[in-house]
């Protein structure tokens, strides 16, 4: 009985040695779960803490729609570069926005059916009568000139009085022989290039010249010589020609 006793201690303590072993195995794995969260713990605050260091530095996700603004932008953009040239004008939508016509009004209808009367009978009108040609003239003239006359030149010194004595003189001669007009131009005369010419204005219709002129050479007829003939240029003598 003693031995049974025995054995069933020793069985005994052998089962409270695995208890304890369990317990202390369980122990055991609880301090290293324990640890274990304890270490993702500090993982994820470490995570958190890496999240604000990057926003502290001003690094900012990009987001995936940037471009949305721009391409919107852009649109509008085009859209009123077309809108400026015209583009829209042919299409439907402003077809659409176009004014409608107001609705004929019956009384304008009867209106309009009534007969218009008839036109005045425009009266004919009468034949213009075709403008006579204006009358043609020619001559010779000699011309002396004084300080101040139009178109003088710097050369010319002389007065008017001295200029009226000089072309009466000139005159004189001309009157006496018509046919010495041309040597007697080149001695007085002081128009540019009259010794070229002889004097020759060739011809020139009726009111080509200034009124002095024409009206002293129609007091004279073709081939005679007129008197003396003021103008603003000086003093003239004329030959008749045509």
């Amino acid at each position: 009985m003693s031995k049974t006793t025995e054995k069933d201690r020793a069985k005994d303590d052998e089962d409270l040695d695995e208890d304890e072993s369990t317990d202390e195995g369980n122990d055991d794995g609880e301090e290293e779960e324990t640890k274990a969260a304890a270490v993702r713990g500090r993982g994820h605050a470490h995570d958190d803490e890496d999240d604000d260091d990057a926003e502290d530095d001003g690094v900012v996700a990009e987001e995936p729609y940037w471009w949305a603004p721009h391409a919107v932008l852009s649109a509008l953009v085009l859209i009123g570069l077309l809108g400026f040239f015209g583009m829209f004008n042919q299409t439907p939508l402003a077809r659409l926005a176009a004014p409608v016509a107001p609705e004929p009004d019956e009384h304008a209808h009867a209106v309009a059916a009534s007969p218009a009367p008839a036109p005045a009978q425009a009266q004919p009108r009468p034949a213009q009568s075709a403008q006579a040609p204006r009358e043609m003239f020619g001559a010779k003239h000699l011309l002396v000139m004084y300080t101040g006359s139009r178109r003088a030149p710097p050369t010319v010194t002389r007065s008017k009085d001295e200029a009226k004595v000089r072309a009466t003189e000139a005159m004189t001669k001309a009157k006496a022989d018509p046919s010495k007009f041309t040597d007697i131009v080149k001695e007085y005369s002081d128009e540019p290039g009259a010794d070229r010419r002889g004097g020759d204005l060739g011809k020139f219709p009726k009111g080509a010249m200034v009124p002095e002129f024409q009206a002293g050479l129609e007091k004279i007829k073709v081939g005679q010589v007129s008197e003396l003939v003021e103008t603003p240029f000086g003093f003239h003598v004329i030959l008749r020609t045509q």
